[in-house]
């Protein structure tokens, strides 16, 4: 009987290394995806032994993939899918050209580059929907139980905001209760990862027609929340879906609400959490992902009892991308003042109906930008 000696394996490694300096929040390398400059990631594929060794071609994949993945028990049963869609995908065929497929000992290394589809949207980490950027360098060898294969994944920071782009205030009018006007700005509805968004928020006088006339308003509470909702497919089973919501952060704002007739106007600055613990907003075959912006109040008017103070909600759709550089590494202008500091939650609060989510049905792209891209390669 022949002795396999698989120590032999221990000589030999196969690794991906990439060129970039910078590391992502998983300490992957990092790479930047703007409008302007789609990304390009270098890297290179390195084999490594010590002693002359035979070996097949080495075949490298480049794969932006969008994945959901969905198990629980249900009445006694078990209930899971799992589907992946692959937005760009790429393929190397590394050609060793040595007689008889011979590597010398040492380190030899093999280039590679791919330059990002423009639409293509920021790395994603979920513990049932995500989307990740994959490297993987498989080496086929005569035995087949001593092929070699590495995987290797990198972060995208894509963001859709454009270089000195001027954002139009997205503002949100209500009439609370048909007797107090309300209206809440934002700077933009695209925010970033790690933004200090600045949240206006204007209260007029209660309205002539209203019984409260000319009375003061009292704020006994308020919270700004921003909540994530997730919707998982499996296609493949007759479009099964899978929600799930979450709340990424709460910020009570207590106190420096005004007692006036005259209504009035005030800023709230919140920082959004970075993308480890925010998700991009993004549309795919497989997972979807929606925020709005909360702004929850308990009012009262003088004339009102503390007990009679009800709630005021305003709900603001907006989408997440990532940073551009600049953000990160801070040459942009900052904010005079700090914000308050906000309390991660998994909490829940009573909620509504969650955003709208709008799916492309075309096979081509199945990611909608947050903003549209032109002039892109």
């Amino acid at each position: 009987m022949a002795i396999l000696d698989y120590s032999k394996d221990t000589s030999k490694s196969i690794t991906i290394r990439f060129h970039s300096q910078e590391h992502g929040p998983e300490g992957q390398p990092l790479y930047y995806h703007t409008p302007e400059e789609p990304a390009v990631i270098r890297g290179y594929v390195e084999f490594t032994t010590i002693r002359e060794t035979k070996a097949s071609d080495i075949t490298l994949t480049f794969e932006a993939r969008a994945e959901s993945k969905w198990s629980e028990e249900h009445g006694g049963s078990h209930i899971s899918f799992h589907h992946i869609t692959r937005l760009q995908e790429q393929t190397w065929d590394v050609k060793l050209n040595r007689t008889n497929k011979t590597i010398t000992p040492g380190a030899t290394r093999y280039e590679f580059e791919v330059q990002l589809d423009p639409e293509l949207p920021p790395t994603i980490e979920g513990r049932r929907g995500w989307f990740h950027y994959r490297f993987k360098a498989h080496m086929q060898r005569d035995f087949p139980f001593r092929n070699m294969a590495v995987k290797q994944l990198v972060w995208v920071y894509s963001s859709s905001l454009r270089e000195l782009e001027d954002h139009v205030p997205n503002v949100y009018k209500l009439v609370w209760n048909d007797i107090l006007p309300v209206t809440c700005t934002l700077p933009s509805d695209v925010l970033y990862q790690g933004q200090v968004v600045p949240l206006t928020i204007r209260i007029d006088p209660f309205l002539e027609n209203s019984i409260y006339k000319d009375q003061d308003l009292i704020i006994t509470s308020a919270v700004v929340k921003l909540k994530e909702y997730t919707v998982l497919r499996e296609p493949r089973m007759l479009d099964k879906k899978r929600g799930e919501k979450k709340v990424v952060f709460v910020l009570p704002v207590m106190e420096g609400w005004p007692v006036t007739n005259q209504g009035f106007e005030r800023t709230v600055l919140a920082e959004l959490p970075g993308a480890r613990d925010l998700a991009a907003s993004i549309e795919t075959v497989p997972v979807t992902k929606a925020h709005l912006l909360k702004l929850i109040m308990m009012v009262r008017a003088g004339g009102m009892g503390e007990r009679e103070a009800k709630e005021l909600r305003v709900e603001m759709g907006v989408k997440i991308t990532s940073p551009r550089p600049e953000h990160i590494r801070g040459t942009v202008p900052e904010y005079p003042a700090l914000p308050p500091p906000y309390q991660a939650s998994n909490s829940d609060d009573d909620d509504t109906m969650p955003p709208e989510f709008s799916r492309s049905d075309t096979t081509q792209s199945q990611f909608q930008p947050d903003a549209k891209v032109s002039g892109s390669p």
